[in-house]
């Protein structure tokens, strides 16, 4: 497997997935059973995170989404928060150069959409967009 941003060889995905609550349990139990290493998790508080790395075996905890963004080990975030959170998180993860997946609805309204289309047409390297 190569990697899209460098185009080197990969052997493991690391993954952090956004948020602890219940699709939370079902993307970890995904995710390693199709071989990506979920190395980090953030919840709305310190202690959420914390619970959920020990409940779900997960070796980081994150105490925020900037301390989660900056983390090198971090090629794609997973995020399962509220709705109303995805705009936000979504946005910022791409800036900071990674892959995302977002639970659905990806936006609130037409324009986060149309922004964050507009996002993922300059990090093609990132983005999975067709017109």
């Amino acid at each position: 497997m190569l990697c899209v941003k460098c185009e080197s060889p990969m052997t493991t995905i690391r993954t952090a997935i956004i948020g602890t609550g219940f699709m939370t349990w079902v993307h970890a139990d995904a995710l390693r059973r199709n071989g990506v290493e979920v190395y980090g998790i953030l919840g709305s508080s310190f202690q959420k995170s914390e619970s959920a790395a020990q409940q779900l075996a997960v070796p980081h905890a994150y105490r925020d989404l900037d301390e989660l963004l900056s983390d090198r080990n971090i090629d794609c975030v997973h995020v399962c928060t509220p709705n109303r959170s995805h705009f936000e998180i979504v946005t910022k993860a791409i800036a900071a150069g990674k892959h995302v997946l977002c639970e659905k609805p990806l936006a609130m309204t037409s324009g986060e959409s149309a922004e964050l289309k507009s996002l993922a047409e300059k990090h093609l390297e990132l983005c999975m967009f067709r017109r």
